[in-house]
């Protein structure tokens, strides 16, 4: 008999939804007894049922309201003068007018090959910066080859042109860095990637923290809660350097110029000193808690940004002055124009060159105008030579300057209309070309495209290797690439700054239900705000870490974190000091309407459990190894096409 009734009882409690009923009064306690009172209301006093229908109105309003709009309904911003436009990101373009090609000008080419674009061999150009970073970038990469280059080549010969090739080689790295920064959406990528990895990051301190009473325990419980989610590059230090070596080879096709890839030795160079000497310190630089803690008062300190003390420094070309070329002897590894020019036989292998790479009509224009020249600078001219001249400049500006030409090539447009006026003008004007620029001009152009884009590429291609080995062991180096997946991504419900915030409010602050409830329920109305919000602040937090003093002064840290080893570090009380001031800053960046409601005492155990997990370095690493994986990937999307089939990055070990 009993357990019929229980059963009975069950299925009674089932019909009912009971459970139900009491998931939703535990999750809305106010409306729930708000409701209660107005049905016992409408009981009792029933004889004022209309009055009451006021209030159970208002009650079907809101509950219809709620109903019908539903979490994903939101409000947009209505902070109206704040806006934020993002970048529109498309394919990754190194230059603003797209991938135009180095002889004609055109965006999409398809004549010449894909892989001749001006902006592929020098990505520095038109990249300026001010003199006093490029100073100080200059005085960092000189440092990398005094320290790791240098020591041991000196022993090897007095040649400087080795070297020289390094520069130009770390030079191309560092701008093609610093476009790809540029076209990608910073703020974008913090509030929507580097901010969500972040969130998985607290909870693994929130928990450890749980396990363990003492602060000193907080990193080795951190790293244990990981688990199996532990960065590869954590595991050891050697790990840590073979993780980047690998990450390193897989970025070579995108930082290092065409064709590079092809010579094994420069290769592992390059692989040494990037992942060894730059990005191994770099990275221990930035887990050090001090630079964490010098960071953190750089974003969250409201007070005015400390102004420059001396005029902004005139602009200059990116890393110019770097890669100027110390060696003054005559080179194996680089080849001059006019030594191509005065043999034969080299003269012979540069055109097929240029006849594979579809721009043997560059070097005829550099011929047809040399005659040019020769000819119209003769003193006196008659009737039918400068007919012939005339005849001869409009075949020029027919063939080398429309645009419907096969053989177009790009010149400024007022080199284009001055002999676009002559061609087309009376044939006796052409003596005016003795004293005009632009003919001489679009002969500059051409020989510095010459001697700056072919040259080179001749100097490395197969062509110039076949005459000078024979053939000799001519195979192409089939290297396994394997895509850098994302070691770290954590998938989770949360997205933008306002879930964000409610997160850490629930985890790390413990806000009660009510706020969490309220929290919620205003979400609709200000989430976009907010997100527009940070948006926009975090752009100008990043204008003014990007400010020249600024920079200057990250970079001045850098290089003394790396190399002044003979220098005396940051003082323990200097570091002490600034890890007092961080915490501080934090204490007062949150708001008081939020101490109001959680208390003192919260606040203050839920900065210090985030300021304690900040001063953990191999945490910091842990994080740091997390968000570059995820720059990377958003710096070189290309990275996600290498190979479909995703493996392992242990599989690398």
């Amino acid at each position: 008999m009993v357990p019929w009734v229980r059963t009975m009882g069950q299925k009674l409690k089932q019909r009912l939804r009971l459970d139900v009923g009491r998931e939703i009064c535990r999750q809305y306690p106010l409306f729930c007894f708000l409701l209660l009172c107005l049905s016992a209301a409408s009981l009792l006093l029933n004889r004022y049922i209309h009055i009451l229908m006021i209030f159970w109105s208002f009650v079907a309003g809101v509950v219809t309201f709620y109903c019908s709009l539903g979490p994903d309904s939101l409000l947009p911003n209505i902070f109206f003068t704040i806006k934020y436009k993002p970048k529109q990101l498309g394919l990754q373009e190194l230059f603003p007018q797209g991938h135009s090609c180095a002889v004609c000008g055109k965006v999409k080419c398809k004549r010449h090959r894909p892989s001749l674009l001006l902006e592929n061999y020098q990505p520095w150009l038109d990249l300026k910066i001010s003199s006093k970073v490029d100073a100080s970038l200059s005085e960092v990469l000189e440092l990398v080859l005094e320290n790791f280059v240098y020591p041991w080549y000196r022993d090897v010969t007095d040649d400087e042109s080795f070297v020289d090739e390094l520069r130009i080689t770390l030079r191309f790295f560092a701008s093609v860095l610093i476009r790809r920064i540029h076209k990608v959406d910073i703020p974008s990528i913090i509030t929507k990637k580097l901010l969500k990895a972040a969130m998985k990051h607290i909870e693994v301190i929130v928990k450890a923290r749980q396990k363990v009473k003492n602060t000193e325990f907080l990193q080795q419980a951190a790293l244990e809660e990981y688990g199996p989610e532990l960065h590869v590059a954590l595991r050891s230090r050697r790990d840590e350097l073979h993780y980047l070596r690998k990450l390193t080879e897989l970025l070579f096709p995108y930082i290092l110029p065409p064709k590079a890839t092809d010579c094994r030795s420069l290769t592992l160079l390059i692989r040494e000193i990037l992942s060894g000497s730059v990005f191994l310190p770099s990275l221990d630089f930035l887990a050090d808690p001090d630079t964490v803690n010098h960071l953190l008062i750089i974003f969250i300190d409201d007070s005015p940004p400390e102004k420059a003390t001396e005029p902004a420094s005139p602009l200059v070309p990116f890393l110019q002055k770097f890669a100027e070329p110390r060696n003054k002897k005559p080179s194996v590894l680089k080849l001059e124009l006019k030594q191509i020019r005065e043999q034969q036989d080299l003269l012979f292998r540069f055109m097929n060159f240029l006849k594979q790479e579809g721009a043997v009509h560059v070097l005829q224009f550099c011929l047809t105008v040399e005659e040019f020249n020769d000819r119209i600078l003769r003193p006196e001219l008659s009737n039918d030579e400068m007919l012939s001249l005339h005849e001869e400049l409009q075949k020029i500006y027919k063939t080398y300057c429309l645009d419907e030409s096969i053989d177009k090539i790009r010149f400024d447009p007022f080199i284009v209309e001055e002999i676009q006026r002559i061609a087309e003008g009376p044939y006796i004007d052409v003596v005016k070309l003795q004293t005009m620029r632009c003919l001489f001009e679009a002969y500059e152009h051409v020989l510095s495209l010459l001697e700056n884009v072919f040259t080179p590429m001749f100097c490395h291609s197969d062509e110039l290797f076949n005459d000078l080995f024979k053939n000799n062991a001519n195979r192409a180096e089939n290297t396994e690439r394997k895509q850098n997946q994302n070691y770290f991504m954590e998938v989770m419900t949360v997205e933008g700054v306002y879930d964000y915030l409610m997160y850490v409010g629930r985890v790390v602050f413990q806000v009660p239900d009510w706020l969490h409830h309220l929290l919620m329920g205003t979400r609709i109305l200000f989430k976009n705000t907010l997100e527009m919000y940070t948006d926009y602040y975090l752009q100008c937090k990043l204008e003014q870490l990007f400010q020249e003093h600024r920079l200057v002064s990250l970079i001045t840290l850098l290089r003394d974190a790396i190399f002044c080893e003979n220098t005396e570090p940051r003082s323990l009380q200097d570091k002490q000091k600034g890890a007092k001031q961080t915490f501080e800053e934090m204490m007062n960046y949150i708001p008081d309407l939020l101490v109001k409601c959680i208390g003192e005492e919260t606040k203050y155990e839920s900065i210090r459990l985030l300021f304690d997990g900040l001063q953990q370095p191999v945490l910091n690493k842990q994080l740091t190894y997390v968000l570059l994986d995820i720059v990377i990937q958003e710096l070189f999307p290309e990275l996600n096409k290498v190979q479909k089939e995703v493996t392992s990055v242990t599989s690398w070990m």
